[in-house]
């Protein structure tokens, strides 16, 4: 680790769980309640993690919600192609991971023949605003190629490692937050130059059922949460009112009241500055065989 880099980090845990919290669970008030703002070494981090400990940013008032964001130290990729790309060995040779990467470890969903596994990068300082710390992530997942139009949650939490069965590297690395700012001018640069070529490609019909088809096309379930956020921003951009609401709720399949929340804290343009619109809805449902009409 470098010399002029930090000794601590501020990061947010929750007690070990053994495995994933089921949609629509009563557990979920419980769990995102449990939360506390820690200020840790980066191998105390590791062996959180390890022993199964959810992280996140810190939040205020103990409850994990976009609106409570003080601040976060930290970002998570998710690789799970459930092939050799999202394996230990193939990460850890991965010259960016290897330089800048603090931990690396399997994910509660790993298993040998399909291997998932995640990457944490600590910040050499921490980032205060909720929508600088969407863009850190956004570009992070771009960097990687796994990005989708979706913009994080900036309290979006990360399970920690299955108790007993955990493989993991712990690499001290920290990633100095300009080099994370440069990423962000490179990801927005990129993300333009996509936004006027789907503008020139295509312009989505905000008919609503129109909208329902190409819903019928996205599995609820069957797409990573940024993903899944991204459509009811989608929705919202077209429809802000109660019938897309009503739309957003039969399609979404949340918790009790979880997209409701989700909704009222969309700003008229998508919460995104304008990034995710309906055509994202509609892009991700061509990707699923939707043809337009």
């Amino acid at each position: 680790m470098d010399e002029d880099a930090p000794s601590t980090f501020r990061i947010a845990l929750a007690p070990p769980l053994s495995g994933k919290i089921p949609y629509g669970s009563p557990f979920w008030p419980k769990f995102n309640a449990s939360f506390n703002n820690l200020e840790m070494e980066s191998v105390n981090i590791a062996a959180r993690l390890y022993d199964g400990q959810p992280i996140t940013t810190w939040h205020r008032d103990h409850w994990r919600k976009t609106e409570n964001f003080l601040l976060g130290q930290h970002i998570g990729i998710d690789f799970d192609t459930k092939d050799y790309r999202s394996s230990l060995k193939y990460l850890l040779n991965d010259p960016f991971i290897s330089k800048w990467a603090a931990i690396v470890y399997t994910t509660i969903s790993h298993t040998p023949d399909k291997p998932r596994a995640r990457v944490i990068f600590l910040l050499d300082a921490p980032i205060h605003q909720p929508s600088n710390y969407t863009a850190a992530v956004s570009a992070m997942l771009w960097l990687f190629g796994t990005a989708d139009e979706a913009c994080k949650d900036a309290v979006r939490f990360f399970y920690g490692g299955r108790p007993g069965s955990c493989e993991m590297e712990w690499l001290d690395n920290v990633m100095p937050l300009e080099t994370v700012k440069d990423i962000i001018r490179r990801y927005q640069g990129s993300a333009a130059q996509h936004r006027r070529q789907v503008s020139r490609d295509f312009t989505p019909t905000t008919d609503q059922a129109e909208l329902k088809a190409a819903l019928d096309r996205i599995p609820a379930w069957g797409i990573d949460y940024g993903q899944w956020l991204a459509v009811l921003m989608g929705i919202h951009s077209a429809f802000p009112g109660g019938d897309g609401l009503a739309l957003a709720e039969s399609w979404a399949q949340g918790a009790d009241g979880e997209v409701e929340r989700k909704w009222k804290s969309f700003k008229p343009d998508g919460n995104t500055g304008g990034a995710v619109t309906v055509a994202t809805v509609f892009k991700l449902a061509m990707e699923r065989g939707y043809v337009k009409h």
